[in-house]
């Protein structure tokens, strides 16, 4: 699994994840389940897109569909 890095995006203190690469209005990018990609996931609406940040990203992210997915597929082996 990757070590935390610090976030250069703003409003990311309080991210726990350590797949957790950037993110905008809209939208949270998290490291890829491949070498040289990255997933994105892109809510319809900001409210939707703070709820999963603080829910998930900040909170829970051994909980979150993605992190789950990257550790399986990606770091299956650790």
């Amino acid at each position: 699994m990757t070590e935390r890095r610090p976030s250069s995006t703003a409003g990311t203190g309080d991210i726990g994840c350590p797949f957790f690469v950037a993110h905008g209005c809209r939208e949270i990018v998290c490291e890829g389940m491949i070498d040289g990609c990255r997933n994105c996931l892109k809510f319809e609406s900001e409210k939707q897109k703070g709820f999963h940040q603080e829910t998930y990203c900040e909170n829970g992210y051994e909980r979150c569909e993605m992190y789950l997915s990257i550790k399986h597929w990606k770091y299956w082996d650790e």
